[in-house]
């Protein structure tokens, strides 16, 4: 069970480091989800890390070192909507190359306001069939979490 994505944003070249997130904390159904809006200076770069709970478990399951022990199974995929200028680059990559997206890179433009989708998916199989040229709909390949953040450069 994923109930929570943090996202944390450390600014290069100094700041203030930044954190986004959705929170589910009983999980599907129940209490609606929490979710922030990612707020971004225009014109910075952003080392950005994403982190996994379950916190219908006590204390709270860190999933991210599940999907780390996991990383030829598992991939982020960062789709920031057209206009939102935001790109996400420099995926930290599983043993073989392949992005897995812990860990990435932001980049901001000019002022504007859009949305970020982050899924992770699971690939399946042994030795899963994860390749560099899977797009986030592949049929290899199944949703365990899919986040839309509104966003903002401003």
């Amino acid at each position: 069970v994923i109930t929570t994505m943090k996202l944390t944003f450390v600014p290069v070249g100094g700041g203030a480091t930044l954190t986004y997130q959705f929170d589910d904390p009983d999980g599907p159904g129940g209490t609606a989800p929490t979710q922030d809006e990612i707020v971004l200076a225009p014109a910075k770069t952003y080392n950005v890390t994403v982190q996994l709970l379950n916190k219908t478990e006590t204390p709270a399951a860190d999933i991210t070192t599940e999907v780390q022990s996991e990383a030829d199974a598992h991939r982020f995929y960062y789709e920031p909507s057209a206009g939102s200028n935001i790109t996400v680059s420099g995926l930290d990559t599983d043993g073989n190359g392949i992005p897995l997206g812990i860990t990435s890179t932001w980049t901001t433009g000019a002022v504007a306001t859009g949305t970020l989708k982050v899924t992770l998916r699971h690939y399946g199989g042994n030795p899963p069939g994860k390749a560099i040229g899977d797009d986030v709909n592949s049929p290899k390949s199944s949703t365990d979490i899919e986040v839309t953040f509104n966003s903002k450069v401003q």
